[in-house]
């Protein structure tokens, strides 16, 4: 690549689909919110997450046919300007053909409540009374299952590539290029079952929310989605919050903690004492069990909790500063017993036998697939983790060769470079700074929420030309609800988990998406507004285990909600009032 690139394009943009022609954000832009770097889209994506992504619709879930979707370049998803984007079309697909839905339908609950949805023209082929009759028989099971033995294979792969990874210090070059790319078949195999667990754990709040409106207790739907347990994405906050307890009860923890945390760990292993030695015991095994996880995560060229502890300890940092009646697990079994109990007397209003018993299937079913996504998930970043370790130790090695300046750049290379590079880096040196200059640029631009065609992007829009008319008190912004419950609160903006200010107890997060790096914040917030998202967005799911209103689907909140703006959020409906 050149400097003369084409500067309408990126050099890993998509061929735009003509068979499925509407490309969005949503989702996508929580799982990645910046652009992805070009190692990321062509090793992680498209030789891995995507090809499962495809046999996850055609084998294991059947909402697609083999010859609607193309086998190499799967059409599920777009990378244009860098950004991530799901095919919008072919999603609508889902909500066509799965029993008991409509796309509209299908629709809100990914998508949420955003003004630009395009409306639903049906086509030949969408209909398809063959596969609807096979996802009438898994959903059916979705609603009666205790065992998903899939989502259990998918975390052992990720334990296992985490539990035998080699001395990557001692490998060549060219094995750590080869060691990443082994984990390509694990990435689609953790990835084939995600769609199937995204798409069931939509049936278990589908048929509740159906009979409970149908005895007008529509309301209580959030609540039945609250205090599952066992969703890997809020796991790390239960260790975090356990080695803030235990710097917040240690003299000596707070004094190291006081004095910084970038020598924090040096300091704790020269001291030798107990709690020292508890500490870094306990802050080891955090690393092993969640280092994979941090902002933005999906992408290799991230740091991850492992790669820069700091990350980790500024979450500690937070959690040791919080009430004791904030614990996590306590909150968790709280809206446990409540769940159970409100089960129960739902049940009881249902108006004959076969009613309670969809309605208890149904509530059952909410347990089982809202952690089994979550689980799904967590395996492919485990796994990505282990390619990240292997990369990093490469990119290392080039900065101490003088071939780059930061071992990040080596996600600047594309997947078929990498064995030409590993032969001769030096003559990759102006490829890579060159490359970098063009994708950093990339973040000014404000990628469009929906795509209908290939936009040159000179014609997107910049970060710093969006202008969002600012909300004035009383003014009220319309979301969808994420998570049950009204809270009121100082709003505090925020666009990165690690630069958090002066947030103090109870405020109100505000974001423009946010991923697993967020939920130690979530602790101690009053409630969390995030510029997109949908109930099955991570947010939510979080927000609902630990018991605080989120409204998701705001569109531009962290643009009009003044910062430090007093505000209240309902969770139950979504809506944002500025007060």
């Amino acid at each position: 690549m050149s400097s003369d690139q084409n500067p309408d394009s990126w050099i890993t943009d998509w061929e735009f689909s003509e068979r499925y022609p509407v490309y969005t954000r949503a989702n996508a832009g929580e799982v990645l919110p910046d652009p992805s770097s070009p190692l990321n889209v062509t090793l992680v994506w498209n030789k891995g997450l995507n090809i499962g992504w495809r046999e996850g619709y055609v084998e294991h879930l059947g909402t697609h046919l083999a010859s609607e979707i193309d086998e190499e370049m799967p059409e599920i998803i777009g990378n244009f300007g860098g950004y991530h984007y799901t095919n919008f079309s072919m999603t609508e697909l889902n909500g066509a053909r799965l029993p008991g839905l409509t796309v509209p339908v299908w629709n809100s609950l990914w998508v949420g409540d955003h003004p630009g949805i395009p409306e639903y023209v049906e086509k030949p082929g969408h209909q398809n009374a063959e596969l609807t009759a096979g996802l009438a028989e898994k959903t059916a099971w979705s609603l009666t299952t205790d065992t998903f033995p899939e989502a259990e294979e998918a975390k052992h792969r990720a334990d296992l590539a985490r539990a035998n990874r080699p001395d990557v210090t001692a490998m060549s070059d060219q094995a750590l290029v080869d060691h990443a790319r082994s984990f390509v078949p694990d990435l689609i195999f953790c990835y084939a079952y995600h769609p199937v667990t995204t798409t069931l754990s939509t049936m278990g709040p589908a048929v509740a929310g159906a009979l409970l409106e149908s005895i007008g207790e529509a309301d209580k739907l959030g609540d039945l989605l609250s205090g599952l347990g066992g969703v890997d994405s809020a796991e790390p906050s239960y260790a975090l919050w356990s080695m803030g307890r235990l710097v917040a009860g240690s003299a000596e923890l707070t004094a190291l903690f006081d004095d910084g945390l970038a020598t924090l760990l040096e300091a704790v292993d020269a001291s030798g004492t107990p709690d020292a030695k508890q500490f870094r015991t306990d802050f080891d095994d955090f690393l092993y069990k969640y280092g994979s996880r941090a902002p933005n995560e999906w992408d290799i060229r991230s740091d991850s909790w492992e790669s820069k502890p700091v990350l980790a300890l500024l979450a500690v940092n937070g959690m040791r500063m919080s009430p004791a009646e904030n614990d996590p697990e306590l909150i968790r079994k709280r809206n446990q017993a409540k769940r159970i109990a409100l089960t129960a007397e739902l049940a009881a209003k249902m108006p004959d036998d076969a009613t309670r018993q969809s309605f208890l299937d149904a509530a059952k079913s909410i347990t089982k697939f809202m952690p089994w996504r979550e689980r799904t998930k967590t395996a492919c970043v485990k796994v990505m983790g282990e390619m990240r370790t292997a990369l990093y130790e490469l990119g290392h090695r080039m900065v101490d060769r003088g071939v780059m300046g930061d071992h990040h750049d080596v996600t600047m290379l594309l997947d078929d470079e990498l064995d030409a590079f590993v032969a001769d880096p030096e003559s990759f040196v102006d490829t890579i700074a060159d490359r970098r200059e063009q994708y950093l640029a990339l973040f000014d631009l404000e990628p469009p929420f929906f795509l209908f065609e290939k936009l040159p992007l000179s014609q997107w829009p910049r970060r710093t030309e969006h202008k969002a008319q600012i909300a004035a008190p009383g003014d009220a912004l319309s979301g969808v609800g994420g998570a049950p419950g009204v809270s009121r609160g100082r709003a505090r903006i925020l666009h990165d988990p690690y630069e958090v200010g002066d947030l103090a107890e109870g405020d109100i997060i505000v974001a423009p998406q946010t991923d697993p790096a967020w939920t130690p914040l979530f602790v101690f917030a009053g409630g969390v507004v995030v510029n997109v998202g949908a109930t099955i967005t991570h947010s939510s799911i979080v927000c609902r285990e630990l018991g605080i209103p989120c409204a998701v689907s705001v569109q531009d909140a962290t643009s009009r909600i003044p910062d430090g703006a007093m505000i209240e959020v309902d969770g139950n409906t979504g809506t944002v009032t500025v007060l």
